[in-house]
């Protein structure tokens, strides 16, 4: 039997192949061959997973498919589910949402199913999608750390998934759960302009220690160097400074070619005058230890 004719976005439940043919012996047997995956009781999937997030969004698929319409997801299995980038999610437990106020919620090791919450016209959840309305997803996920709603948020509204109206809807509707107050916090430093969870986290530690900054600044005096003379854009700039702050991630620099034209356009720029503080994802770690570094590069412009 060919198993990819019964599964539904690559699951399928143990008692439909049953009542199609196999046997129980059938299904341990493929189990013990990794042709397929125990996702959980009664469920499984087709394929093995590529990675930790992709196994959570299999799991996710196999128990929207046990609710049959009753429940969505939400948190980060819905941002999971739509493409949405997180920060440092919630593997282990599948977060649901009830769609019917009948059922009663529960909570398990793995699993969360949050109780009926009526929504506003405008955040209204999305049983096509399977999903809660991803405003709702992306403050619901805050209520861990305001970090887990910014960089979603961000993504969301550079990629026109949510807008932001109705983030403050979402935001709004959090009401005195706990967590709530930090979302609201940083609801003013949505910025669609960051173009990565890297420069996401970058500026939300820079605003926390007091920085101004200018996103996506166009550096004055390099249009010569670029087409069409639009200048380099530089991630951060500290606002009324020639401090520029750049995130550098990993696949920025996994192409030769690439790292060649970074360290040209940073040597330009560096002839202009600017100072650049460069910021990895291992420098997030240490915020005193950036800010120290922010703090000399400022007193250099200013000599």
């Amino acid at each position: 039997m060919d198993l990819a004719l019964i599964a539904h976005h690559d699951v399928f439940p143990a008692a439909r192949a049953v009542a199609l043919g196999l046997t129980r012996a059938d299904l341990r047997r493929l189990l013990r061959e990794r042709r397929i995956v125990r996702l959980h009781r009664g469920w499984y999937a087709t394929r093995q997973p590529r990675d930790a997030a992709d196994l959570h969004r299999l799991r996710v698929e196999a128990l929207l498919a046990e609710y049959d319409g009753r429940a969505v997801a939400t948190d980060a299995s819905a941002l999971l589910r739509l493409g949405i980038a997180t920060w440092r999610p919630d593997l282990k437990r599948v977060h649901l949402a009830l769609t019917d106020p009948d059922l009663n919620r529960h909570r398990k090791s793995d699993l969360v199913v949050h109780p009926h919450r009526p929504a506003a016209p405008l955040l209204a959840a999305r049983p096509a999608a399977g999903t809660v309305h991803p405003a709702v997803a992306i403050a619901s996920a805050g209520l861990k750390d305001p970090r887990s709603f910014l960089v979603p948020a961000d993504d969301a509204l550079r990629r026109g998934l949510v807008t932001p109206a109705e983030l403050d809807a979402a935001v709004d509707s959090l009401g005195r759960r706990h967590g709530a107050a930090g979302v609201r916090a940083a609801r003013d430093w949505c910025d669609p302009r960051h173009e990565s969870p890297g420069e996401t986290l970058l500026a939300h530690l820079l605003r926390l220690a007091g920085y101004d900054l200018e996103p996506q600044f166009v550096v004055p005096g390099t249009g010569r160097w670029t087409r069409g003379g639009q200048g380099y854009r530089a991630d951060l700039r500290l606002r009324g400074t020639r401090v520029l702050v750049e995130f550098d991630g990993r696949v920025k620099y996994e192409d030769r070619q690439a790292l060649w034209e970074e360290k040209l356009r940073e040597d330009r720029i560096r002839s202009l005058g600017w100072v650049v503080v460069r910021v990895t994802m291992a420098d997030l770690r240490d915020p005193a230890a950036v800010r120290a570094r922010i703090d000399a590069a400022l007193a250099l412009v200013a000599a």
